[in-house]
């Protein structure tokens, strides 16, 4: 299965929400990175068919998806990132209500809706009304109706919002079973939630994709330009002139300071093994500036 996004725009009026990306997506998990208005919700909600693009298509095996229509539609899951549902519902009301919209039998809802729930650990709670969930059961629901149907491509919109540590590896390691015979494209600012399952990685920035490409090759991307040293808490300061402070924590007698830097600053440091989380801040720090 090949998903090909070919030049695709989107406006909102003279904005340019995206800017002519391309991309082709097959069977794995696929980490989309990127800032707040980067534009990777505009791009899942074209690809879910959500929203219009302005102009681009989407192809699945070669076949553009607005001429497939709803089989396209009934190959998707897609857990958006805002928790709407109706609060009066049941954990168990609701996804038989998601399995109805599927076109799903009885039997079906039942037997797929006791499998998901068991799987987002849920089981426990099915009789209890959505208003009563915590922001993290809510979200385990969300993912738990995105994987009802057993579809072939997930887009999942900042799945582990709101979970716990536990919670987190939990979803994570639901996600990459999963995908094994499924295109996943997973939206998250959160690096480690894909760092070890994630086949690719693509950079999306001010609506452009900056790169795609595997996470050992990105981390690779800034060997030798990281830094770490162990700095009087009064030079704190001065690394800032030479790059990027990227991590600061107490040290044995100072403070140790990592820094991403084209050359070696000309301060006491050694080089530091680089690490995704430092690709992202070199990609996107400057425009993440509280």
């Amino acid at each position: 299965m090949k998903l090909e996004i070919q030049n695709l725009k989107k406006n909102y009026g003279s904005k340019q929400a995206l800017k002519g990306i391309s991309a082709v997506l097959t069977d794995g998990v696929y980490g989309l990175l990127g800032p707040n208005g980067a534009g990777k919700s505009t791009m899942m909600n074209i690809l879910t068919g959500n929203l219009a693009a302005t102009d681009g298509r989407i192809l699945l095996d070669g076949k553009d998806t607005r001429t497939l229509g709803k089989q396209f539609r009934s190959m998707l899951g897609y857990m958006p990132q805002q928790q709407t549902f109706y609060p009066s519902f049941t954990a168990e009301e609701f996804l038989y209500y998601m399995a109805s919209l599927h076109g799903m039998t009885k039997a079906q809802a039942k037997e797929r809706s006791a499998w998901v729930l068991e799987r987002v650990a849920l089981t426990d709670v099915r009789k209890k009304t959505v208003r009563s969930f915590s922001g993290g059961m809510r979200q385990r629901l969300l993912l738990a109706q995105a994987i009802l149907s057993d579809p072939d491509i997930l887009i999942l919109d900042e799945p582990t919002a709101g979970l716990d540590p536990k919670q987190r590896i939990a979803v994570r390691n639901l996600i990459s079973e999963i995908s094994l015979r499924k295109i996943v494209l997973i939206s998250t600012h959160v690096v480690s939630d894909i760092e070890h399952i994630a086949k690719e990685l693509i950079l999306l920035s001010e609506g452009e994709i900056l790169c795609q490409k595997r996470p050992e090759e990105l981390v690779q991307s800034l060997s030798g330009r990281v830094w770490q040293s162990e700095l009087p808490e009064e030079m704190l300061p001065l690394p800032e002139k030479y790059g990027m402070v990227c991590g600061l924590a107490k040290g044995v007698s100072g403070v140790r300071v990592r820094l991403i830097a084209e050359e070696k600053p000309p301060i006491d440091c050694v080089p530091a093994a680089p690490s995704l989380e430092d690709v992202y801040l070199h990609h996107f720090g400057e425009l993440n500036q509280l």
